[in-house]
């Protein structure tokens, strides 16, 4: 059982430092070597705890998808009123500032193509992510506030494919300002809605 521990422990450390170097030279510029000098271990003792540099990635990645998923459901669980609750989804949706795990989940994408094994990882957290808006506009609608003018669920798509293509533009330098971006996220939802939503 602790020997189970160290292995677990030593497995999060080097998840960690993954992460370090991932958010300093990008998932293209980390490598078993990198990861290695930043947990200061051998490089051999990197491919001891994972098989292969990729499944050390796969981890990482899903790792930094599972902390932004958990993050929205606790800012949906805070909130009781769902007006309000849809606004502090969507503002933790588009931040004033894409992170270094933000861009990491991103720049995981181009390798849907090359390691199918993420496509699940990534589905994942869509599906989830549409799900806290949809249950979120059920409870609404229930209460009289929201007046759906569409499927609930293309609405709560919409709004996660709005932030998702929001949350590349400064990726790819296209600089409007997230307060841009949520005031028209917002705009769709009351449009959606029929409803008045306060940013």
């Amino acid at each position: 059982m602790a020997e189970q521990r160290k292995h677990a422990a030593r497995r999060a450390e080097l998840i960690s430092a993954t992460r370090r170097v991932a958010g300093r030279s990008g998932i293209r510029g980390t490598n078993v070597r990198a990861v290695a000098a930043e947990a200061s271990v051998s490089a051999g003792s990197v491919l001891y705890y994972f098989p292969s540099f990729d499944e050390l990635m796969y981890a990482t990645v899903e790792g930094v998808l599972e902390e932004m998923y958990e993050r929205r459901r606790t800012i949906a669980e805070r909130e009781t009123d769902p007006a309000k609750r849809l606004v502090s989804l969507i503002v933790a949706g588009v931040p004033d500032e894409i992170s270094d795990h933000l861009r990491m989940a991103y720049e995981s994408i181009p390798l849907l193509r090359e390691q199918p094994e993420y496509r699940p990882l990534h589905r994942s957290i869509v599906e989830r992510q549409v799900a806290l808006y949809r249950s979120t506009i059920e409870i609404g609608t229930a209460l009289g506030a929201f007046r759906p003018t569409a499927d609930l669920t293309v609405i709560a798509r919409n709004i996660v494919a709005l932030e998702d293509a929001y949350d590349l533009y400064p990726l790819i330098g296209l600089e409007l300002g997230a307060e841009t971006y949520r005031a028209n996220i917002l705009s769709y939802a009351r449009t959606a809605l029929d409803c008045a939503l306060d940013p």
